[in-house]
């Protein structure tokens, strides 16, 4: 449940989102920005071009390609073909209606998308998600929490996130690929400066057929000197964010009204898989190897007619 919502991936983490979206050493061409073909088209283009930001304050646009632009250089890379990486920790908190909110278990996990443009400017998204639950106060891995509203163990399994329909995203909005009309979602988003750093506040859109409990919001940071140097085509991203969703099944809550909330914190991986947390990476290598690489076979799909409509238009 909580990661199949997170498809609109913790950037950021996620971010998240494949709508999502969660620093390492700055690199013009990182790890991560992979070996896709025209890789310098579009670099670094809308790096500057078209914004005013005061020292302080709210930094406007000439207009919503540019304002896309930044954003999606932000959350990914304005590269022809590249993957973003992140890694985040989130915990759940139990809600339930009189009584205090409880947490429940910590999640550590990671969010890889791989992107393809696909016309001047809209991509081509899919991801895929994959979390560990680890003990609130030890940290280590765990696979049984209490619930501490009905004083029951619970086991609770890794989150896998496989099947992700994938998305387009351009100056319009996001476009699922399941979509069957051309209904593009548009979001919140909005870019600030504080001092030396650029912050992006941004609301993802809930797609049609999601419970009505459910929004996702996040704030990233990235210095301000790196927002304005064009060389840098994907930016170092720290994020922070929350989201509501419905009780999954493993709470074994029943019909007792409530909801949880997961709060995230995460870092763009810069340098691809070599970033992300050691004791993580290594039982990923082990269990799920597989998951350590973009899966470009999901680009390969074809495009339904209705998403063939959207893109010509």
């Amino acid at each position: 449940m909580i990661d199949s919502m997170r498809r609109l991936l913790l950037t950021h983490a996620p971010a998240a989102a494949a709508w999502s979206a969660f620093a390492g050493p700055i690199a013009t061409h990182s790890a991560e920005a992979g070996a896709g073909a025209g890789a310098g088209a579009g670099a670094g283009a809308g790096a500057g071009a078209g914004v005013s930001a005061a020292d302080d304050g709210f930094i406007t646009f000439a207009n919503k390609n540019e304002k896309f632009k930044a954003l999606f250089r932000l959350e990914r890379d304005l590269r022809d073909e590249g993957i973003t990486l992140s890694t985040y920790q989130f915990i759940t908190y139990a809600l339930v209606h009189g009584r205090r909110p409880q947490p429940i278990v910590r999640w550590e996990g990671m969010e890889f998308s791989y992107f393809r443009r696909i016309s001047e400017l809209t991509w081509r998204i899919h991801a895929h998600n994959l979390s560990y639950p680890r003990d609130l106060q030890t940290g280590e891995f765990t696979s049984r929490v209490r619930n501490p509203f009905t004083d029951s163990m619970l086991d609770i399994e890794p989150m896998k996130l496989l099947d992700d329909p994938g998305v387009l995203h351009g100056p319009e909005g996001y476009l699922p690929l399941d979509a069957k009309t051309v209904n593009w979602l548009d979001t919140y988003h909005v870019l600030r400066t504080e001092g030396p750093l650029i912050k992006s506040e941004h609301i993802r859109p809930t797609p049609d057929g999601w419970p009505t409990m459910f929004i996702e919001s996040s704030c990233s940071t990235v210095s301000r000197k790196d927002f304005f140097d064009p060389s840098v085509t994907a930016l170092p991203y720290q994020t922070s964010g929350f989201y509501v969703f419905p009780f999954p099944a493993w709470m074994k809550m029943g019909d007792q009204p409530g909801h949880m909330i997961g709060a995230w914190s995460g870092r763009r991986a810069v340098n691809g898989p070599r970033d992300l947390p050691r004791t993580f990476r290594e039982r990923v290598a082990r269990e799920n190897p597989e998951l350590l690489e973009p899966r470009w076979r999901e680009l390969d799909r074809p495009l339904s007619a209705v998403l063939q409509q959207a893109v010509a238009s």
